[in-house]
């Protein structure tokens, strides 16, 4: 593909209630090359379609999806892909960065005190300015519905940080006469001693229809009367001639639910027959089974454009209908993956190229371009507010706080408005700031230097200087270290008919890097002891073979030649928490390609033939 293709977004039609600051009207959503890198195969036999599921997308694959909401929605566009059924639980700006815990594999063979975790990895940031967070998603909204049919509902999952604002929001862009329901899901839990405000234990649902129909199973969601008699007791006293008979049908085809659900939170719950998946912001099978089941038929697509744990994909696959998950994390791809491979789906792993992604996520990009910049320190070390992302110290110690625009966004005129509120904040602190410096990596930006310094100027607000840096500038020559890829020493050798697949040692740079920071981190607390041999006890060590640092290995030894990866899924293996993967393998040939995930979801493939793998024959 020699550029992007732009499609054309149709306005909203409802009334444009939200006039704030910096509000962005989007016309266009870019298609970016999408690549199909993963086909996923089941050898047990799928069920027979029926003849109605065959005329609803009688070409459909499943599609797991790895890029941004509105790139997945130009790829569907693009391929004239119609969902019947859209849930979506966007990030709440709940002001959080929620984060998953990174565990050594083998904790017993490492000499770890507690538990064998060497800290945290950020799954994603959800810490928004309330403008930038609505723009976000009114533009996500308007592409979404691009790709709904006409019949189709969306639910929209929020909670009270940001829920009342995003209701205008839907009004919008779907119209407020096609609000079905505000559903209430509320669950239980404890809340701390000395609260001084009633427990949050809820989460609000928008329910619209695109237009003015839309399906509604109510005899797959119905649930049981408590007491008929009792329910119905007027009807039986003012003699309008109800009976026997009319109770015994009201018990056996029950009621439709109320507008209020309860169900139990996933982190109170099994799932799958195990243990919750380990994903921060998980959702109950149930939750998803009711708004599935209601508004959608087998053999419907069911869409997730934030699908994280995978919990709708997963229900959907379940209840026999197709699904489209889609995520820009690469931690939350792999939980569906597995997730979706273990209840026996198949479907297409499509990987959007919209920008660079050195991560699973930006914020850890975001943290690994810091790292490479000298004297860089943190927003939370210089005590600035969360807009900054740090600041750069210099020998004197003063510094110049730091913004990063981001790795595929471009430094607009409304962008940098919103930034220059927050500078003109800065002139009324005791920081004694004398220059920011704002950095970029979009390389056709819409202003330059000196549309900055006239905008600057012309506020009269501040005398702070503002630099606008390409990241491409400021790294310099230590650009090359942003691609430090893992590593591994395979070994192959021919065992009777078979051969024998070794990894002998593996090396990751970033978690070299993670265990460093933890054991200095232990170091600076104070927390070491020194034994007579003068080594800190309990200083996390990486073993002669490096393999408690994987947590997962793949084989393809299907080696088609459009290079599209097919897991044999006999022959993979991920270890437990508290287990270690085998590193000895036994296949059919010789010729193959082995995925390897460390524990930080990082992920490398190498192929047989590459010349650093050892073969004996």
């Amino acid at each position: 593909m020699e550029k992007p293709k732009k499609y054309n977004l149709t306005p909203a039609e409802g009334q444009a209630l939200l006039n704030f600051q910096g509000r962005i009207y989007p016309e266009t959503m870019t298609l970016f090359e999408t690549d199909l890198i993963e086909e996923i195969k089941q050898k047990n036999e799928q069920l027979d379609l029926t003849e109605k599921e065959k005329e609803l997308h009688p070409d459909f694959k499943n599609l797991l999806i790895q890029g941004d909401c509105l790139s997945a929605c130009a790829y569907l566009k693009s391929k004239n892909i119609k969902v019947d059924l859209v849930y979506i639980d966007p990030p709440f700006a709940s002001g959080a960065n929620y984060a998953k815990k990174i565990y050594l594999r083998n904790s017993g063979k490492t000499e770890i005190e507690d538990d064998n975790s060497i800290g945290e990895e950020i799954m994603y940031d959800d810490i928004w300015q309330k403008e930038d967070y609505l723009n976000w998603l009114y533009e996500r909204l308007l592409a979404i519905k691009e790709i709904m049919s006409e019949e189709a509902s969306i639910y929209l999952h929020l909670d009270w940080h940001i829920g009342a604002y995003v209701k205008v929001l839907m009004d919008e862009v779907f119209g407020e006469e096609n609000l079905i329901n505000e559903i209430i899901w509320c669950y239980h839990g404890p809340g701390s001693p000395d609260m001084k405000q009633f427990n949050r234990k809820h989460d609000t649902i928008f329910w619209y229809s695109k237009g003015n129909t839309w399906t509604f199973n109510d005899k797959d969601i119905r649930t049981q009367y408590k007491d008929p008699h009792q329910t119905f007791r007027k009807a039986f006293d003012s003699g309008e001639g109800w009976t026997e008979a009319d109770i015994r049908e009201l018990r056996e085809k029950g009621k439709i639910p109320e507008d209020w659900w309860e169900f139990a939170v996933a982190a109170r719950k099994k799932i799958d027959g195990l243990e919750r998946v380990d994903y921060a912001t998980e959702k109950p099978l149930e939750l998803l089974e009711r708004i599935i089941k209601a508004s959608s038929d087998e053999g419907m697509i069911v869409a997730d454009f934030f699908v994280g744990s995978g919990t709708t994909a997963k229900v959907a696959n379940d209840l026999n209908r197709k699904f489209i998950a889609c995520d820009i994390g690469v931690n939350a791809i792999q939980t569906t993956r597995d997730r979706l491979v273990k209840a026996g789906a198949e479907f297409d792993i499509l990987k959007v190229k919209d920008g660079l992604r050195l991560f699973r996520n930006p914020a850890q990009t975001t943290a690994k371009l810091f790292s490479l910049i000298d004297g860089f320190k943190t927003s939370a070390e210089l005590e600035l507010g969360s807009f900054w992302d740090g600041g750069i110290v210099n020998e004197k110690g003063s510094y110049e706080p730091v913004k990063f625009v981001g790795i595929d966004k471009n430094l607009t005129k409304k962008l940098l408005d919103v930034i220059l509120e927050e500078i003109y904040r800065l002139e009324d602190t005791e920081t004694g700031v004398s220059k920011v410096k704002l950095i970029y990596a979009y390389k056709d930006l819409d202003i330059d230097q000196n549309y900055v310094n006239k905008e600057v100027k012309k506020s009269g607000k501040t005398n702070i200087e503002v630099e606008l840096i390409s990241l491409d500038d400021l790294l310099a020559e230590k650009k090359d270290m942003l691609f430090m890829p893992d590593n591994a020493d395979i070994e192959i050798k021919k065992q009777d008919k078979q051969y024998q697949v070794s990894i002998k040692k593996y090396f990751s740079p970033y978690l070299k890097a993670k265990i460093d920071e933890y054991n200095a981190k232990k170091v600076k607390k104070g927390q070491e002891e020194l034994t007579g041999k003068d080594e800190v006890k309990n200083k996390v060590r990486i073993s002669d073979t490096g393999l408690e640092l994987i947590e997962a290995i793949q084989f393809d030894t299907t080696l088609k030649k459009n290079g599209i990866w097919t897991s044999n899924l006999e022959l993979e293996d991920k270890a437990g928490i508290k287990e270690k993967i085998k590193g000895t393998y036994l296949l059919d040939t010789d010729k193959f390609k082995i995925k390897i995930r460390n524990i930080a979801g990082d992920e490398i493939i190498i192929s047989s033939d590459e010349s650093s793998i050892n073969k004996f024959k």
